[in-house]
């Protein structure tokens, strides 16, 4: 089972990482064309869509692989499809009459006037427009289909960076550039998928699946918002009590960050399906207690690595004035390995399907950062930020641990999660205690990252969490080998 879920993750890595990479792809670029200012008006502008969306998702794209697996029938699957299709027909179609006329509204929110209310409405628009792809690309994993799922993700990917590079690097429209960049894009692929979807399913909603689909998803909702709030009411905070130079330092750093979180997208698309199928089986504990270690030990490597590696990085792909931002990084790292941690650790809330027991449990750390955000980042600016981040995070981390061994409880690896723990803390004790400069600090860096890897490597074989095939290669091979001589 577990070797299932490793093989899905890997198909799914490379699309997942080529159409996350865009904004990654395109850190040299807009770190000489754009100014940091620059770069936080579009943070701050993305992050205002964003939080319109999670309102408008309904979490449908969860709760329709969920039931996805419960209908038997192939004519109830696309009734399932088609119902969840017509209810994101109708909430994008709320939010174009309801958003769009408040963009001056929102912009005056995000930074004290209405400036930049063109800007919004434009993201608003495409990031509406957008939703329509995510519930075809759910439609592929429930399916079981992650090549065709890769492949468009990197035709996704080719279109978005086109459109950047032609818009930002040659026309110069700046901040306009970079948001009409995905406003065509979105426009583009919702057109070819959405249409191809309806044209496979129709509208045909069905009254029970809908019911059914918003029951579970609804309280995802508010799960989400939370969410935001922990990932990104920083950067509002930010704009009102730093400047947007800073605030620009901070996004980018927060970019690093955040690539942990990418990572485990990948491992997150085929997570769900193994999770709800593994769940109906009788041995479910054993294989959800041996792919959570896997996971939180994997991770942390890559958090250490992300942490450690940051520094070198941002100096060669960002200009002179962004290199003080790899000095948020590695807390950062730390704080999103407690995100992807509580990941595996809340599956049970999801198996149960007490959604409502999740959705409290992230509203409680989102209190947590909204407070700690009111007293801290006024004061310290974006040091501020970083450690409310990796605080918050925490009280999610066992918050969502709490409530899902309420409900399903899994007997898991504690000495693999406090191991977990350790490595992707480690990298903010070298950053900020050792000092070295140039190739030496470069080899260091490397050096303890495979070290951290190797360690964890060593472990989860030690505790038969994975197996190396050396006997099945040794017995299939020796022989022939023999024979040969």
């Amino acid at each position: 089972m577990l070797r299932t879920l490793v093989k899905d993750s890997a198909v799914y890595a490379v699309g997942t990482i080529a159409s996350r990479l865009v904004g990654f792809i395109m850190i040299p670029v807009y770190t000489r064309v754009l100014t940091p200012a620059d770069y936080g008006i579009i943070e701050i502008i993305s992050r205002l869509s964003d939080v319109i969306a999670l309102f408008l998702s309904l979490g449908l794209a969860e709760a329709m692989l969920r039931f996805y697996y419960e209908v038997r029938t192939e004519e109830e699957r696309r009734r399932l499809v088609s119902t969840a299709v017509t209810i994101n027909l109708l909430a994008c179609a709320v939010g174009l009459l309801i958003f769009l006329p408040l963009a001056p509204q929102m912009s005056a929110l995000a930074f004290g006037r209405a400036d930049y209310a063109s800007y919004v409405r434009l993201a608003m628009a495409g990031m509406l427009i957008g939703s329509f792809v995510e519930l075809p690309f759910t439609l592929f994993r429930a399916e079981g289909k992650p090549w065709r799922y890769t492949m468009l993700s990197i035709l996704k990917l080719c279109t978005h960076l086109t459109w950047n590079i032609v818009l930002v690097v040659w026309l110069r429209w700046g901040v306009w550039g970079v948001i009409w960049s995905g406003f065509l894009s979105a426009s583009m692929w919702s057109l070819m998928l959405g249409s191809s979807l309806l044209w496979r399913t129709g509208l045909r909603p069905n009254r029970r699946f809908a019911f059914a689909m918003l029951r579970y998803g609804l309280p995802l909702v508010p799960a989400s918002i939370s969410q935001f709030v922990l990932h990104f009411s920083d950067r509002f905070f930010l704009a009102q009590y730093a400047t947007q130079a800073e605030l620009g330092l901070y996004a980018l750093a927060y970019r690093f960050g955040m690539l942990i979180s990418t990572f485990y997208g990948v491992v997150s698309l085929s997570w769900g399906p193994w999770a709800f199928q593994v769940g109906s089986t009788d041995d479910a504990t054993h294989h959800l207690r041996r792919a959570t270690a896997l996971i939180l030990l994997g991770f942390a490597c890559v958090s250490a690595g992300i942490a450690l590696l940051s520094a070198p990085v941002i100096r060669l792909m960002s200009a002179p004035a962004f290199w003080k931002s790899a000095d948020y990084v590695p807390p950062l790292a730390l704080a999103y390995w407690l995100f992807v941690a509580q990941g595996p650790l809340s599956v049970g809330t999801r198996l149960a399907k007490r959604t409502d027991l999740l959705a409290v449990a992230n509203a409680i750390s989102a209190a947590v950062c909204l407070g700690l955000s009111v007293l801290w980042i006024p004061r310290y600016g974006a040091w501020g930020a970083v450690w409310m981040t990796v605080a918050s995070f925490a009280v999610l981390g066992v918050g969502t641990t709490i409530a899902s061994q309420r409900v399903y409880a899994v007997r898991h690896d504690g000495w693999s999660v406090g191991l977990a723990l350790l490595i992707a803390a480690v990298p903010i004790a070298y950053h900020y205690c050792v000092h070295l400069t140039g190739w030496t600090d470069l080899t260091a860096r490397l050096v303890l990252a495979g070290l951290l890897s190797v360690t964890s490597v060593v472990w989860l074989l030690r505790r038969e969490i994975i197996r190396l095939p050396l006997k099945q290669i040794a017995s299939r091979w020796l022989p022939l080998l023999a024979g040969g001589r």
